[in-house]
């Protein structure tokens, strides 16, 4: 199975004055299965490497609320969530897909339709005779 590693920041809210809230958030989410590192960036930020294969933002907010803490609910910490849900999600349910495989048909649909040099457009009865 191949590896999708993620680095997200996790802003938590009221941990500004108690700094242990966060130290034991961070001690909650090492010992999850598939996340990778966990540190501290300052007194209310949480960033976390994790394999999105494994894991997801979501499961690891979920959890962090299960175990009662709180994320931050500014306009900017809940619409950088949801877009992380939203881009996981795609991430995990189109996974079969090769992105080379879109890529190469993308390019031979653009060259049978695109006018250059190696078509003759006279019409099939010109084209015997000559």
């Amino acid at each position: 199975m191949l590896e999708k590693l993620k680095q997200r920041t996790i802003w938590l809210a009221d941990s500004d004055s108690h700094s242990d809230i966060l130290e034991s958030a961070a001690a909650l989410l090492r010992d999850v299965k598939g996340v990778i590192r966990v540190r501290i960036k300052t007194p209310d930020k949480l960033v976390v490497s994790y394999n999105v294969r494994q894991i997801t933002l979501q499961t690891i907010t979920a959890l962090l609320e299960e175990f009662g803490y709180t994320m931050r609910t500014s306009l900017f910490c809940r619409l950088m969530r949801s877009m992380c849900y939203y881009i996981e999600d795609i991430e995990c349910n189109e996974s079969k897909h090769d992105q080379a495989e879109y890529t190469r048909d993308a390019f031979i649909n653009r060259y049978l339709t695109r006018e250059h040099g190696c078509r003759d457009h006279r019409p099939d009865y010109l084209r015997r005779y000559l």
